[in-house]
């Protein structure tokens, strides 16, 4: 993906639904996200803030791409009655859905990585937006929105749970650049991480 077409994607609003395709979208490491809130209470995030309304966001939780293990105390099964619902809306196992949610956020609803990844399932602002996700930072949006673009993913590379794990790690591009899991380190370790979170995660939605 160009820098010209990440530039426009980043653009979009959070809370308008985009016409781009649903893509995992990388932004530069020192983005900077801005946020604004309406006269209703609804949150926008970006990080190219389109009037002076917007502010700069700085989170109180930065965490690295997926932490290597959850801390002291966590809750992971917390957002279950979510993560079943969204799972039977979509089709998508909620097993599988809830060993994304610990590999990306590490169940933490706040997480912002140091790309611009928001919420449980590390939404991008522009894959936010083209999921119509208002407030990536609610953990109901987020995850009703991630598991739709888990499902996106699974669909496009015909029911092959790896690869769909991969796209939403490194973006459908670079799977079928690579024709398979592409060779880098993180999206290899990524893809090993879920299946195996995924396995035990199965006895939760029994």
């Amino acid at each position: 993906m160009g820098t010209e077409t990440r530039t426009r994607l980043a653009r979009v609003a959070l809370g308008m639904l985009s016409a781009i395709g649903l893509l995992l979208i990388a932004a530069p490491a020192s983005a900077q996200l801005y946020k604004f809130v309406d006269a209703d209470g609804r949150m926008y995030f970006t990080d190219t803030p389109l009037h002076e309304g917007y502010k700069a966001y700085r989170p109180k939780s930065i965490r690295p791409h997926y932490p290597k293990k959850l801390k002291l105390g966590v809750k992971t099964g917390k957002f279950d009655p979510v993560i079943a619902q969204a799972g039977r809306t979509h089709r998508v196992s909620p097993a599988l859905v809830k060993a994304v949610i610990h590999a990306e956020s590490a169940f933490n609803p706040n997480a912002v990585s140091h790309v611009g990844a928001l919420g449980l399932m590390q939404l991008m602002p522009g894959t936010a937006a083209s999921l119509g996700v208002a407030d990536p930072l609610n953990p109901w949006q987020n995850i009703e929105g991630g598991t739709r673009y888990l499902k996106k993913m699974i669909g496009r590379f015909e029911g092959d749970t790896t690869l769909a794990l991969a796209a939403y790690n490194a973006g459908p591009t670079a799977v079928r650049r690579h024709d398979g899991i592409p060779p880098y380190r993180e999206t290899q370790t990524y893809v090993k991480k879920v299946m195996k979170l995924y396995r035990r995660y199965h006895a939760d939605f029994r």
